[in-house]
């Protein structure tokens, strides 16, 4: 055989061996949430592009978006090796990497950043007949407090522990997950619901629509305590006119959702992730209205709580959006 050719043939064997390998390993994982928040938005969005990027180099694992229960379990997704990603509140990145509240005696050391993404404010919707001005009129009242496992649920049992409201206090502490509880409100199942999400989604945007749902403002020296006490917190405000039924601004208070990942994860694994968002980024902003406004250097520099991954570095680098020392 031709030498020439037998070259050819090795190097088309060795490539097609790779993409088996990495076909074997499995897709590439990213945990988010309900199927119809904006975490699951979030890791479709990010899929579709590094599968384009790696389907154009002709190698590369496939990526796959898996609807989880949120944050928590996602992080625990994180450290049983369930996933190679995952989009994650600030507040539950901040617990897990300190091993406090949800984490206690189970510090998660492995828990990397590959970039925050935006802003979530913690959105209180109610139904027009439940009289819930404020969080402390949930006493007496059938509230969604978010599903288990959700960064929903972390932030809502830390605010009414703040506001010194019992969930005992409340006629039913429920857990309908996203996708169930704008249903379960507009159908007098429950009286409110809690979900720290980016805006605009259309779960709440539907309730609010359909039977004309109220946004509740989280205020007062109780909710500023704990937005000073806390780094991974910042006073928020959705926009008047987001929400059908709610043209005034209400103020609140949220969390960063941000892409993590893990220690365990490959370098180049991570590379490769972001450098597919932002090679492609004013793409990636079209793909969702919470993304519009988002910038690179704020999105590797902001709302950050655990250390920037060595792969999500080096690309950062070579950018030149980070120096050598950083």
């Amino acid at each position: 055989m031709n030498k020439f050719r037998l070259v050819g043939v090795l190097f088309l064997g060795g490539l097609a061996a790779v993409q088996v390998a990495a076909a074997e390993r499995g897709p590439v994982t990213i945990g988010t949430g309900a199927v119809t928040g904006n975490y699951f938005a979030t890791g479709t969005a990010i899929c579709q592009l590094l599968n384009r990027m790696s389907q154009g180099k002709g190698q590369g694992r496939p990526c796959a978006v898996k609807s989880t229960e949120g944050s928590i379990a996602n992080v625990k997704a994180l450290k049983a090796g369930e996933l190679e990603f995952a989009i994650v509140q600030s507040d539950i990145q901040f617990n897990a990497a300190r091993g406090l509240a949800q984490f206690k005696g189970k510090r998660a050391d492995e828990l990397r950043a590959v970039f925050s993404i935006y802003p979530e404010p913690l959105t209180i919707l109610a139904r027009k007949e439940a009289a819930i001005r404020k969080v402390e009129d949930f006493r007496g009242k059938r509230v969604s407090l978010g599903s288990p496992g959700s960064g929903t649920r972390a932030t809502m049992e830390m605010l009414l522990t703040a506001l010194k409201v019992d969930i005992k206090d409340l006629a039913l502490a429920a857990e309908f997950k996203p996708d169930e509880h704008g249903a379960a409100l507009c159908a007098g199942r429950i009286d409110g619901l809690a979900y720290v999400v980016g805006s605009p989604v259309s779960n709440i945007h539907d309730a609010a629509d359909s039977c004309g749902a109220k946004l509740v403002s989280v205020t007062g020296p109780e909710v500023d305590k704990l937005v000073v006490k806390h780094p991974y917190l910042v006073f928020a405000t959705i926009p008047g006119g987001m929400y059908p039924s709610n043209p005034d601004p209400v103020r609140t208070f949220g969390v960063m959702a941000g892409l993590v990942s893990s220690t365990n994860v490959p370098e180049q694994v991570v590379h490769d992730l972001a450098a597919a968002v932002f090679e492609h980024f004013e793409e990636f902003k079209k793909l969702h209205p919470a993304f519009a406004h988002l910038e690179p250097i704020d999105m590797i520099s902001h709302g950050l709580p655990v250390p920037l991954h060595d792969g999500a570095v080096r690309y950062y680098r070579e950018k030149g959006w980070i120096r050598g020392g950083d």
